[in-house]
């Protein structure tokens, strides 16, 4: 494409009013001519002319040239240098009144905006997760815990699995002040873990137990501050999720409570 060569800093300038590489190219001919016809200036910018023509219309519209009509032709001169800041004021102004609008309105549709969040609030927040990541953002979460945790525990699939993640975990709720109580399927190996009283001794408050043969489970649930999470403890399948919702949390906290006060 023909056109005139300028100076980085020169074509940069042109970007930040506003035009594209064949505005600036005709804008900078225009300038240099003086005045033109349409088909001058493609003939001189190797445009086509309906091109050239719709861009003269657009820089017309950003007042960066001036249109007149001689002899039913009309004749294009760009504005002077002297005015650019003109323009660039008067741009300044547009978005100015724009932005002003926009918050009127953000303003104006405020009360329907918040009846959307007071008719969706009381939609359960899901967050979900896949891998081992999944464990650590479950089991992590209840550090944030205002409540006593309750949860359903298969210790040999937790141990087996993510023990790491576990002992780590462990290591930072003991040096909280919250509180847990559990409802574990009872095996051989959790036993010794639980009996032995050497697990997490300060922040773990009791335990029964759950008949593995009768009520086989491989998820970790707990129940804490309005919320109910689920870990899978199966190898390569580790999926995570926390569910937000004072409905569903007091389900399951009541579930919780009918097993642990009928459990021996």
């Amino acid at each position: 494409m023909g056109g005139i060569l300028t100076t980085p800093m020169i074509h940069s300038l042109l970007q930040s009013l506003g035009l594209d590489d064949k505005e600036i190219s005709v804008f900078l001919l225009v300038t240099k001519i003086g005045s033109a016809r349409a088909s001058v200036l493609a003939y001189q910018s190797g445009l086509p002319r309906t091109t050239v023509q719709n861009v003269l219309l657009r820089l017309e519209k950003k007042s960066l040239i001036n249109k007149i009509i001689e002899e039913n032709t009309y004749i294009y001169s760009a504005i002077s240098p002297e005015n650019l800041s003109r323009v660039v004021e008067m741009q300044k102004q547009e978005h100015n009144a724009k932005y002003d609008k926009l918050l009127t309105d953000i303003e104006s549709a405020m009360p329907e905006l918040k009846g959307l969040i007071s008719r969706n609030k009381n939609l359960p927040k899901v967050k979900f997760y896949k891998g081992r990541e999944a464990v650590e953002k479950v089991l992590f979460d209840t550090l944030d815990s205002t409540t006593e945790l309750k949860d359903f525990a298969n210790v040999d699939a937790m141990f087996q699995h993510a023990q790491d993640i576990n002992d780590a975990y462990v290591n930072e709720r003991e040096k909280s002040k919250i509180t847990k109580r559990s409802l574990l399927l009872d095996t051989p190996f959790a036993r010794e873990i639980y009996e032995s009283g050497t697990y997490s001794p300060r922040s773990h408050k009791g335990y029964k137990w759950i008949e593995s043969s009768a009520y086989p489970f491989s998820i970790e649930t707990n129940i804490y501050d309005g919320k109910v999470s689920y870990i899978t403890y199966v190898e390569d399948e580790f999926i995570g999720v926390i569910i937000e919702n004072q409905y569903i949390y007091e389900m399951h906290d009541s579930m919780w409570n009918l097993i642990w006060d009928l459990l021996p």
